[in-house]
């Protein structure tokens, strides 16, 4: 299976997010910015794992890779956001058949 690019993985996700606010009427300017933040967030979080692929849990010098602390604080950030606005798992058909 091709690795997808990550800009690719990005637009699907925010696309995903974006239609799950527009099919529960919440498509408005104050919970579409609310996805802006998780986005950054996302952004974030990809670049925390690349530099824990790069560097691992210390970095050369010996020291504690703070990436490695950083990314499950990341993570449930991203994932109280969700809550927040209410999207979830319930429902969603994934369309992508080649990736069972």
């Amino acid at each position: 299976m091709a690795t997808k690019k990550r800009s690719t993985v990005r637009k699907e996700v925010k696309k995903t997010l974006l239609e799950q606010l527009k099919n529960k009427g919440a498509d408005v300017a104050l919970f579409m910015d609310q996805i802006e933040d998780y986005m950054a967030m996302w952004d974030l979080k990809e670049q925390l794992i690349e530099d824990i692929r790069k560097y691992g849990i210390r970095t050369p010098d010996g020291k504690d890779n703070t990436s490695a602390k950083q990314l499950p604080i990341v993570n449930r950030q991203m994932l109280a956001l969700l809550k927040i606005l209410r999207i979830d798992t319930e429902g969603v058909i994934n369309g992508d058949e080649d990736e069972l």
